[in-house]
């Protein structure tokens, strides 16, 4: 029997001729069907594929969207069974992305961006000069949360007021930089002038007026239809070809759902829980966060600097009033009995220090030599090792014991000797590497950033000392025995609110490999310490905080290969196109750079 193959290459349905005449490459009925790929008894079976029905949805909202309000993008997440849209709308002066989950049949706003406000004035504050400094406004019946959209960072773009002065516009360059609760059902919007004008209005008599402000747009949805929209679990990934590219953790933003409040953007501390802000202040430091565009770029904040180091050639990193540490010194003083013979070991006696005094601390052990001076590295000569009792730098006395003794030939009874003395102390670290350090931030979605400039090698060499028939500066040994890495948190305006941990790094000079040497989280010791501007010689980081004290050579784990070649994130402008591929965000006709002249 033949076998009879048709294709369909022209791709035509032709419902006139009798289907035995059908010209080849032609059809007179098609479905759309799919192979099913269930983890169920029907999984290979070919269906027909569903086609589009109009849904009637349940909204949890009483949200009215203008006549002018338009979807501008899709996008269908078939793992969960939802739909997410993008709605701009002009007239209401926001944009919206709303969730609909086939589920329960219900369309909730998940994202609102309420960029421009109405408010009515009912008492304006003026200052010791006579400027106005602040205004008052109702609290909408919400004493406990900000509803009135009003927020640090808004500027002031009209006011006018029923005395008829003059009104003041967006040149003015007056913006909000903090809320507060003032009396009973009030919140009082304290302002600040930008423009170095000195006064915020023309006038201090109005008494009562209307404000309208605005704040710089978060989702910045494009008039056009968004170019490329995916989704990867519940992260959305979105680029219209106008602004940055963007994304959201729709996990992690905090919106009510009435849809008319401005969504706050969530950071959550190591047990999952937000950290909440006092409810009687709002500023700049508050958290949850008023969302804002710089949360939802993709491209994220990396650290510009490098850490500050403070280093030290003792374990327990101990300073002198000059920034360094002494640990040499001389005393003069017997330690024979009166028949000449050494003193016997657990001998404690009390002997006198001279200038200038070293900084020793009770329980140090001290080594002590006749013949030369100590140097760092020089420590195997000695004569007599002691234990540090008591110590007065004051009177420069000190009380010791004798832990071992030597034969001290040539040293009388009735003739004191010099001894120079050093503190005994452990190995250094790092003794022949040149060691940098870096650090680069972690933010909540486990999102690392590049990683800062790294530092200056942390090196402490010895005095110079060399060997001519070795070829060798002896000196050039690393004597550092514990150093502190500083400034890797800066000031809270500036760093991302949602940085949760930090990496501090660490590299040699003869290798490419970098280490983690620790993670230091939110909140802790580390985190909180004051930086290097509590020390005078180190103050080039102002406002800075973080402070890591290192004194072994222990490290935490190796950072991938991938991140070593990785000084910074290049992520473009603009993009028309964007996919995922292979776990990685693919952008398409974009735009990258900038034009410098």
């Amino acid at each position: 029997m033949p076998e009879l193959k048709r294709g369909f290459g022209a791709a035509k349905m032709n419902k006139d001729a009798d289907e035995r005449t059908i010209p080849n490459g032609e059809y007179r009925e098609a479905l759309n069907i799919q192979i099913t790929t269930s983890d169920e008894s029907d999984v290979g079976t070919l269906q027909t594929l569903l086609g589009n029905t109009k849904i009637e949805f349940n909204t949890l909202t009483t949200l009215q969207l203008s006549t002018n309000a338009k979807c501008v993008g899709s996008v269908a997440d078939e793992q969960k069974n939802r739909i997410f849209y993008y709605v701009k709308d002009s007239q209401n002066f926001t944009d919206y992305i709303f969730q609909y989950n086939l589920n329960d049949n219900q369309i909730v706003p998940i994202v609102v961006d309420k960029y421009r406000v109405t408010v009515q004035v009912s008492t304006i504050n003026s200052g010791t000069t006579g400027t106005v400094r602040s205004f008052i406004i109702s609290d909408l019946g919400n004493s406990l949360e900000n509803i009135t959209n009003v927020r640090p960072g808004m500027k002031i773009i009209q006011a006018s007021f029923d005395n008829g002065n003059s009104p003041v516009s967006a040149s003015n360059n007056i913006k909000v930089i903090s809320l507060k609760n003032f009396g009973t059902n009030e919140w009082e919007v304290l302002l600040d002038d930008f423009s170095d004008s000195g006064l915020f209005f023309n006038t201090v008599s109005q008494t009562q007026g209307q404000i309208i402000l605005e704040a710089p747009k978060a989702l910045n949805l494009p008039d056009k239809l968004i170019t490329g929209i995916n989704i990867l679990d519940d992260t959305l990934f979105w680029t219209d070809g106008k602004s940055e590219p963007k994304y959201i953790d729709v996990s992690r933003v905090q919106t009510r759902f009435s849809g008319e409040i401005h969504t706050k953007y969530v950071v959550k501390d190591e047990y999952n829980n937000i950290i909440m802000d006092s409810v009687n202040k709002i500023d700049f430091r508050e958290n949850p966060d008023y969302i804002k565009e710089e949360h939802l770029t993709v491209i994220k904040k990396s650290p510009l600097y490098p850490p500050t180091l403070l280093l030290s050639n003792t374990s327990d990193f101990r300073f002198d009033s000059a920034g360094s540490s002494t640990l040499t010194g001389t005393i003069n003083d017997v330690f024979v009995d009166n028949n000449d013979d050494p003193l016997e070991a657990g001998t404690i006696k009390t002997v006198l220090f001279d200038q200038p005094i070293p900084d020793y601390e009770v329980g140090d052990v001290l080594i002590l030599r006749r013949e030369t001076s100590f140097e760092e590295g020089d420590l195997d000569d000695f004569e007599i090792i002691v234990e540090l009792l008591e110590f007065n730098s004051t009177a420069a006395t000190g009380k010791i014991k004798i832990n071992f003794i030597k034969d001290l030939t040539g040293h009388t009874f009735t003739v004191p000797q010099v001894f120079n003395v050093m503190i005994q102390q452990e190995k250094p670290l790092y003794e022949f590497k040149f060691p940098r350090f870096a650090f680069r931030y972690k933010y909540q979605n486990s999102q690392y950033s590049p990683l800062s400039p790294f530092s200056e090698p942390a090196f402490l060499p010895g005095t110079f000392s060399y060997n001519p028939k070795e070829g060798f500066n002896l000196g050039m040994v690393n004597n550092l025995r514990s150093l502190y890495v500083m400034d890797f948190v800066p000031d809270e305006d500036t760093l991302p609110k949602d940085v949760i941990e930090i990496d501090i790094v660490y590299k040699e000079s003869d290798t490419n490999n970098i280490y983690v040497v620790k993670t230091i989280e939110y909140g802790t010791p580390e985190w909180i310490a004051r930086g290097s501007d509590i020390n005078t010689k180190a103050s080039a980081f102002a406002r800075t905080k973080g402070a890591l004290l290192i004194t072994s050579e222990m490290v935490k784990s190796a950072i991938e290969s991938n991140q070593i070649l990785r000084p910074w994130d290049n992520v473009p402008r603009s993009a028309k196109a964007q996919e995922i591929v292979g776990n990685r965000l693919v952008y398409a006709n974009y735009l990258q750079n900038y034009n410098l002249r």
